[in-house]
């Protein structure tokens, strides 16, 4: 049995006591111990089971009709007056304790309908209806005839032969059942000798298998109400444990965004205004022109000195972003390796960049290098990759190989 079933039993049965636990005088009725004759037999059974619940009221009128396969009984619930019907499958009467158990079945039924209790689901109201069986003394009635096994011998050419012929009652099958009158006993406070009495071989078998599987929820301590309380302070004191968690979370993950993103960011913004900067001079050297040869000679000199040293700051730029590019690459990795707590990397996660000048949205291909982007609003055109990141070999080395382009600039311009 799972969580979940056993917490549905429970839901049902706290359900049946809010609303008529105060009125029902709990008894666990005695199995049916005599034969079934006609429907007179039956009928005297009924009003025992209708006066134990309260519906005395009623004349339950029984007849036996062939029922569908599968189906022991039918209960007539459109009338409103004093005569409720049930018919009884003929084929039960070699079976007495089926007979008693599709009773209690049935009638539960009505007596479900008086209290006002049901369920949309027609599956889930039959199942309601067979812990109401229990939960209203019926546990026994229920637990031996919901599956009854008739062994009978007929004599053939070279010999006798056994044939064993079984017949099932309710929804529930008997190990559900089992569960259901023992929640029932232990919230009840039933003595284990009253509620083992009179239980089939098998059904209390049944009784003993649930016993050593779900002990746990027979315990005394629920009538106690320190145990709730008890659970309730356990609850709240891991909650502020948890708290304190999150809040270490927190507080690393503000270190996090205050010393490393803030500063990425701060980087990226001065990195992008330094390079747009000296990229505009450099055009502004690139548009002189001058017609006297001296001028553009002495120009020439002054230009390549300018330039140098525009390949110089660039490079420090490009020291400072290949500094912070390491340690974003050894914080993704560990993220990376940690894949069944974070996302991995995806091509969708890079085809949308905000312009590093004005911050506009822009979508870009996906999954494409070397890209040069104009920016629709401040036309700031910067250079762009949507390729996914990837941490399956080193990125450093290749890192390592693209540095130096700035010094060999700066050293051919001096040889010259």
């Amino acid at each position: 049995m799972a969580e979940t079933f056993v917490l549905s039993f429970v839901e049902k049965l706290i359900l049946l006591e809010k609303t008529a636990g105060s009125g029902v005088h709990y008894r666990v009725m005695p199995p049916i111990s005599t034969p079934f004759y006609d429907c007179i037999s039956v009928q005297k059974v009924a009003r025992q089971i209708a006066d134990s619940i309260g519906l005395s009221k009623f004349n339950f009128i029984i007849t036996f009709a062939k029922q569908k396969k599968n189906v022991g009984g039918h209960i007539d619930l459109s009338t409103k007056d004093e005569g409720v019907f049930i018919e009884i499958d003929p084929d039960a009467i070699a079976f007495p304790d089926s007979v008693g158990a599709t009773l209690c079945h049935e009638m539960c039924h009505k007596w479900l309908q008086v209290m006002g209790i049901s369920s949309p689901i027609e599956i889930d109201n039959e199942i309601l209806t067979d812990i109401t069986t229990v939960f209203l003394g019926f546990g026994k009635i229920m637990l031996n005839g919901c599956e009854v096994k008739n062994v009978r011998e007929e004599r053939v050419a070279d010999g006798t032969r056994a044939t064993t012929e079984t017949r099932t009652s309710g929804y529930l099958k008997r190990d559900q059942l089992a569960f259901a009158y023992r929640l029932v006993c232990a919230m009840r406070n039933i003595s284990r000798s009253e509620y083992m009495h009179g239980l089939s071989s098998d059904a209390a078998n049944a009784i003993h298998a649930c016993d050593s599987s779900f002990s746990y929820y027979y315990n005394a301590r629920f009538h106690q109400s320190e145990t709730t309380a008890d659970a309730v302070e356990n609850v709240q004191t891991e909650s502020v444990t948890q708290q304190r968690q999150m809040a270490e979370l927190n507080k690393h993950a503000d270190y996090v965004k205050q010393s490393f993103c803030e500063t990425v960011d701060k980087c990226l913004a001065a990195s992008h205004k330094s390079v747009e900067k000296l990229r505009q001079q450099s055009e502004g050297f690139a548009k002189e022109n001058a017609h006297d040869p001296a001028l553009r000679f002495l120009r020439a000199i002054k230009n390549e000195h300018e330039l140098g040293r525009m390949a110089e700051e660039l490079a420090e730029v490009g020291s400072k972003v290949r500094g912070l590019l390491k340690h974003a690459e050894v914080i993704g990795r560990h993220i990376w390796k940690a894949s069944d707590q974070f996302p991995a990397p995806s091509a969708t996660m890079f085809n949308i960049v905000k312009c590093p000048k004005d911050g506009t949205k822009l979508r870009l291909p996906t999954d494409s290098a070397d890209l040069v982007v104009a920016c629709p609003t401040c036309h700031y055109r910067f250079a762009y990759s949507t390729t996914c990141v990837s941490f399956e070999t080193s990125t450093s080395k290749p890192a390592q190989q693209k540095l130096p382009w700035t010094r060999r600039l700066w050293s051919f311009l001096r040889r010259r």
